[in-house]
C-alpha cells in the first residue's frame, strides 16, 4: 500500500517502457532527483499530452511530514499564489499546483543552465576569474528581476510591496543562453499574503542580509538591493564578502567590516563598476539606489559601454561549461600562492565591541541566539 506523500515508481507496461523514469507524481514523469533540503525535494521531470506536446519542468515536491502542518500549508499557498503572478524572462515561471497523494508540490520552469551558486565555485576553484562585464550583465539582470518583483501589483492595480529576502547566487539560474533566472520565493514578504513574519525570525542568509534586517529595523525593497550588491562583489572578486566561521561572526561583517572595492583584489575593474557595487553595499540604505530600477539603469551604462553582446556571454558560458562538469575541486585543493578568488577578510575580533553586541542582542535575529532580551 502507498504512504501518503509517497513518490512511487512507475509500474506495469509503462515501467518497462519508460526506463528512464523514476517515479510518478501526479501527470509528471520524474526523471531524477536534483536535490532534497529540510522542506522540500526537487525534480527535474516531464510531460507529455496529445499531440506530441512535451516539456519538461521542476518540481518542488513538499515533504510529506510539512503537509500536515498548517502553517506551513499556509506559507506554501502564498508563495504558490505569487508565483501565479509572476510573469517575466529574468523570473522563473510556475506552471502548475498541486496536490497528489497528500503531497503538495510546485511545478516550475527548467532552467538548462547552472546555478550562479554553482558558476562561482567552479571558477573559484579553476582560478578563473569572471569578466567585469559579464559579471555587470548578471547584476543587470538580476536587478530587472528585482524591478519587476519590487513592482508587482494585484488585480486592482495596488502594490503589493514584494521583497524577496533571499537574494543569492544559489537562489539565481542561469540560461544556455545567456539569461538569468531569479527564483525561490519561499520567504517573500508581501502585502496581503496572509503570513506574519513573527519579530523574533529574521528570514534570510546572513552573509547577504542587509544590516537594518539584522537590526530589526523596517525594511523595504532595498534589502534586495544590498544582496544584489554582495552578490555583485562576489562575481567579480570569486570571494565570499563577509566570510567568517560561524553565522554570529558573520553578522558582526555585515554590520562592521570595513568593506574594500572590488578593484582592491582586481585592479582592472574600473572605477565606475566599483561606485555601483560599493553604492548598493552601503549600510544605510538612504544611501544606497532607491530602486531596482535605479540600480539596472546604472549597470546597463556600463554593460553597455563596455560593448557586450549576449554572444559573448554564451560563448563564457561554452568555455566553462568543462568546469561545470566536473568533480567539484576544494578551496585546499588549489596549488599554493594561488591568489584568484581568495581575498583576505578581516577575522572577527574575539570580543566584539559591546555597542555591537547590544545591537545584534536586542535585534530579532539577537533573541533567536541569546534567548529574550531583558529590559
Amino acid at each position: 500500500m502507498r504512504r501518503p506523500g509517497q513518490v512511487v515508481a512507475a509500474d506495469g507496461p509503462a515501467a518497462a517502457t519508460d526506463a528512464a523514469s523514476i517515479g510518478q507524481l501526479g501527470r509528471y514523469r520524474l526523471r531524477k532527483s536534483l536535490g532534497v533540503g529540510g522542506q522540500a525535494e526537487v525534480f527535474k521531470a516531464d510531460y507529455s499530452a496529445p499531440g506530441g506536446f512535451e516539456r519538461t519542468v521542476v518540481i518542488k515536491r513538499i515533504l510529506p511530514a510539512h503537509c500536515a502542518d498548517p502553517d506551513f500549508v499556509r506559507m506554501f499557498a502564498a508563495e504558490a499564489r505569487i508565483l501565479g503572478m509572476l510573469h517575466h524572462p529574468n523570473v522563473v515561471q510556475a506552471y502548475d499546483v498541486g496536490e497528489s497523494d497528500g503531497t503538495l508540490f510546485l511545478v516550475l520552469e527548467y532552467v538548462d543552465g547552472p546555478s550562479l551558486g554553482r558558476l562561482l565555485r567552479v571558477l573559484r576553484a579553476a582560478q578563473r576569474p569572471l569578466p567585469p562585464a559579464i559579471a555587470a550583465y548578471y547584476a543587470r539582470e538580476l536587478c530587472r528581476a528585482l524591478d519587476y518583483v519590487h513592482s508587482l501589483r494585484n488585480s486592482d492595480g495596488q502594490p503589493l510591496n514584494v521583497i524577496h529576502r533571499d537574494v543569492t547566487p544559489s537562489n539565481v539560474a542561469l540560461t544556455s543562453a545567456g539569461s538569468l533566472k531569479l527564483l525561490d520565493f519561499g520567504i517573500a514578504k508581501y502585502d496581503s499574503s496572509g503570513i506574519l513574519t513573527r519579530q523574533q525570525i529574521v528570514k534570510g542568509k546572513p552573509a547577504y542580509l542587509a544590516p537594518e534586517a539584522i537590526e530589526g529595523r523596517p525594511v523595504d525593497g532595498r534589502v534586495d538591493l544590498f544582496a544584489a550588491g554582495v552578490i555583485l562583489h562576489e562575481m567579480l572578486t570569486l570571494s565570499p564578502l563577509f566570510r567568517a566561521d560561524n553565522d554570529l561572526a558573520v553578522l558582526h561583517k555585515v554590520l562592521e567590516m570595513p568593506i574594500a572595492p572590488p578593484s582592491a583584489a582586481r585592479p582592472e575593474i574600473p572605477a565606475s563598476l566599483d561606485a555601483i557595487v560599493m553604492r548598493a553595499l552601503a549600510r544605510d540604505p538612504a544611501q544606497r539606489f532607491a530602486s531596482a530600477a535605479q540600480m539596472t539603469r546604472e549597470l546597463d551604462d556600463f554593460v553597455v559601454g563596455a560593448h557586450l553582446r549576449v554572444e559573448d556571454v554564451v560563448h563564457f558560458l561554452g568555455e566553462v561549461d568543462p568546469l561545470l562538469n566536473q568533480p567539484y575541486r576544494s578551496l585546499a585543493a588549489l596549488a599554493p600562492g594561488a591568489t584568484i578568488g581568495i581575498r583576505a577578510t578581516e577575522p572577527a575580533p574575539p570580543r566584539m565591541k559591546p555597542n555591537l553586541m547590544n545591537r545584534l542582542r536586542h535585534g530579532p535575529l539577537g533573541r533567536l541566539l541569546f534567548g529574550t532580551a531583558s529590559p
